[in-house]
């Protein structure tokens, strides 16, 4: 997950078009651009299937990581009865394409649960992800591609308020670098917050120093979501925090 220099997530950057490592309990995913309409990329991950039907989560990763990144959370949801399919964004190890911070994010998340909801071995579904995975989530929601319940964990809620406030300088160059200027605005949950909608979470960590937690008060205030805080939780969750995460928003309602 990238250098110790700094907290949180992978800050070393994954080459897109490099083949994801094997899992030897899961099975390739593949979305070739003929099957995903919202664009000119592959799109791929892994999937853990159930050998029935069942309910399935769609696992996003956060920035400077891959879809093996979200492994811990898709096996817990696996062994909890999900099928469980972690997906590489755009620009990211194992998917085509150029990363954008989730402009793309939407289009390409509408597209693999659209995938997702026509097996006929899905009877419902759901988003969790990860820091730009749960901005990805939580834009995508509320554009419209909406999944059963949809959770966030530590999202950047707001992208101006995340440039004032993390402690991430390699952040901050990059955000000055990608996001174009009606990006920090409409790359934004905040500013969609009343539109996204439907069963969600917003999970924070009291110690995120990346991503501001009180930023993502704001969001799940604004946006009518359910708030879970995890005591200890810095930005990105150990195996104990995410199967308190995963039980917590995913199991029975």
């Amino acid at each position: 997950m990238g250098t110790r220099g700094e907290p949180g997530e992978g800050f070393g950057l994954s080459i897109p078009g490099l083949a994801l490592p094997d899992l030897p309990d899961a099975a390739r995913f593949t979305l070739p651009p003929r099957e995903n309409r919202a664009g000119d990329v592959t799109l791929g991950g892994y999937l853990w299937r159930q050998p029935h039907p069942a309910p399935a989560a769609l696992l996003l990763h956060g920035w400077g990581q891959d879809a093996a990144a979200m492994a811990t959370p898709a096996r817990l949801l696996h062994a909890a009865g999900w099928h469980a399919l972690s997906l590489s964004l755009r620009g990211w190890r194992g998917s085509g394409g150029c990363d954008d911070y989730g402009r793309s994010g939407p289009g390409d998340l509408g597209q693999v649960l659209a995938w997702l909801e026509a097996q006929p071995w899905v009877s419902s579904t759901a988003v969790l992800g990860l820091s730009l995975g749960g901005l990805v989530a939580l834009l995508a929601a509320a554009q419209g591609h909406r999944a059963g319940r949809t959770v966030a964990v530590n999202p950047p809620a707001d992208l101006r308020g995340v440039y004032a406030g993390t402690t991430s300088g390699i952040l901050r160059r990059y955000y000055d670098a990608v996001l174009t200027p009606a990006q920090w605005v409409d790359g934004s949950p905040l500013t969609h917050a009343e539109r996204i909608g439907g069963p969600t979470w917003v999970v924070i960590g009291p110690e995120d120093r990346i991503c501001p937690p009180e930023l993502g008060r704001t969001l799940a205030a604004r946006a009518g979501a359910r708030l879970l805080e995890v005591p200890g939780l810095a930005h990105v969750p150990d195996g104990e925090q995410w199967a308190r995460v995963v039980g917590e928003t995913l199991g029975p309602s």
